[in-house]
């Protein structure tokens, strides 16, 4: 029997609000209103226009959809609070793409984004003082229920928000910050919810998965440690298990003049886990270093993530467009692993008329395989954001990846537009 069956987050939620409002039925006059009216609206609306020219299909791919995230959490009492969010998506014009869930249009590049209506997040959070000696201050935050969470930097887990759909669990999750300097969380997987929707063969990964994560931020001001051990079991994708352990650390030095040393690293080692029948031991490190100078921002980075001809270090639960380039070209890193030598620049415009700030940046990828000799390709990225106030912000990004190995050419060009409440 699965560890969090998803039919019982709706009556576990109904319950503990009725428990909410029958416990301030004792203590205020309007228990009810208090706890639902004094809430939160939640909103995410996302119209976007995305065109892929791939050159192993026919046809160039084009999808112009619409993404309304809408929701309510309830104002906190005794540490109890519920919310649910639900997703719609939905395409406008002629599908000149495919979706993933067999629309019958395999000549065109893949757009993930099929129309859909469903549940994006139903859960219930606690929140205590437990261990803390501060008067008021909550060491204790528990979450059950569909779910959203990025662990570290999205690295190996994440909601994959790139996409019009997110990434959610099933799931129960505990973060504790007892120790100053400390937090630490765990969550246990029963499923994952994936970008795909409800409707897609590939929308869900049934799980018996274990997260932990640690951070600590007490060594220096701006220096940040992570230690992680991620133990993935994927009952659909079995070839996708592994346990994953390893440490991150990240820091700002400021260095005078307006001039900060930025430095960023990452190892990780990969082994078979649950249902992987495969063996392999294989390493995923990067070192990242760069210079910030008033709203400037460049850096140069080298990651690997090792094969040996017949698996490579994967991460199935990531925010992957993040990584290795935004034209998604290794979403799944080759047999023969992946090298990414990369540059990144960045410049915030703060004093821009009609706008509250304006972001173009560029990255530049060179690939190879790992495990031999072999050139996988290189790519070009850009984005022009313009954030126009605290809710709005307009996007244009391009992705321009050049051919290598197995890998074929391909340009993706976005223009899109976000609204936050």
């Amino acid at each position: 029997m699965p560890f969090l069956p998803y039919a019982r987050y709706a009556s576990s939620l109904v319950a503990a609000l009725l428990l909410c409002a029958v416990a301030q039925s004792a203590l205020a006059a309007n228990p009810l209103e208090e706890v639902l009216a004094f809430g939160r609206p939640l909103a995410d609306l996302r119209l976007r226009f995305e065109n892929v020219g791939q050159e192993n299909k026919t046809k160039e791919a084009s999808a112009a959809t619409l993404r309304a995230r809408l929701g309510y959490q309830t104002k906190e009492f005794l540490g109890l609070s519920a919310l649910a969010e639900f997703d719609l998506v939905q395409h406008f014009g002629a599908s000149h793409y495919d979706d993933t869930i067999g629309s019958g249009l395999s000549a065109y590049a893949v757009i993930a984004d099929p129309d859909m209506a469903t549940l994006n997040r139903l859960q219930l959070a606690y929140a205590a003082r437990i261990f803390s000696d501060t008067e008021g201050m909550q060491d204790l935050h528990a979450v059950l229920g569909r779910q959203r969470f990025v662990l570290g930097d999205g690295r190996y887990i994440g909601n994959a928000d790139w996409r019009q759909h997110e990434q959610t669990f099933d799931a129960v999750s505990m973060t504790e910050t007892l120790i100053p300097a400390v937090t630490l969380t765990y969550a246990y997987v029963d499923r994952v919810n994936r970008i795909f929707g409800p409707a897609s063969p590939a929308g869900h990964f049934d799980s018996d998965s274990h997260l932990f994560h640690l951070a600590f931020t007490g060594l220096a001001p701006s220096l940040r440690v992570e230690g992680f051990a991620y133990f993935i079991d994927l009952k659909q994708a079995p070839q996708s298990s592994a346990q994953t352990v390893g440490l991150r650390a990240e820091e700002r030095v400021d260095l005078g003049a307006g001039v900060a040393l930025r430095m960023n690293a990452t190892y990780a080692n990969q082994r078979p886990y649950g249902g992987n029948l495969r063996a392999f031991d294989l390493t995923n490190y990067l070192a990242e270093g760069g210079l910030a100078y008033h709203g400037w921002t460049g850096l140069i980075g080298y990651e690997v993530l090792e094969g040996d001809g017949h698996a490579a270090f994967q991460t199935p639960l990531a925010n992957l467009h993040a990584f290795q380039g935004w034209a998604e070209i290794f979403l799944v890193k080759p047999p023969d692993g992946l090298k990414d030598l990369y540059l990144k620049g960045t410049y915030n415009f703060d004093a821009v008329p009609f706008l509250a700030r304006l972001t173009p940046s560029f990255a530049y990828h060179s690939f190879s395989a790992e495990h031999v000799t072999a050139d996988y390709g290189h790519e070009w990225d850009a984005q022009m954001e313009a954030q126009v106030d605290a809710h709005l912000t307009l996007d244009g990004t391009l992705a321009v990846h050049t051919p290598g190995g197995p890998f074929p050419a391909k340009t993706v060009f976005w223009l899109y537009a976000t609204y936050r409440l």
